[in-house]
């Protein structure tokens, strides 16, 4: 499998960019800039008053938003086995 290099710092549209080629999630670059603003969402650092952020830190944030799927509840199964029998 071939690996995409990614530049060490991503500007706010590339962290988005980032975002949802990696992991699936969408968050448009001024999302991200409320976030930052808000002091919520991934780290930001900051080189002369310009955000940007590293793929590393984007990872740790989209691995704690993204929730491993719940087992289905029992009584889904059960409804669905009485439409059957009716």
């Amino acid at each position: 499998m071939r690996t995409i290099p990614r530049p060490p710092l991503l500007r706010r549209w590339e962290a988005s960019q980032y975002l949802r080629e990696v992991h699936g999630l969408q968050f448009a670059p001024s999302t991200l800039g409320t976030m930052a603003c808000l002091g919520k969402g991934p780290e930001v650092t900051r080189i002369n008053n310009v955000p940007y952020y590293r793929a590393a830190d984007l990872d740790a944030w989209a691995k704690v938003l993204i929730k491993p799927p719940r087992p289905a509840k029992k009584y889904a199964a059960a409804k669905s086995t009485d439409s059957v029998n009716a």
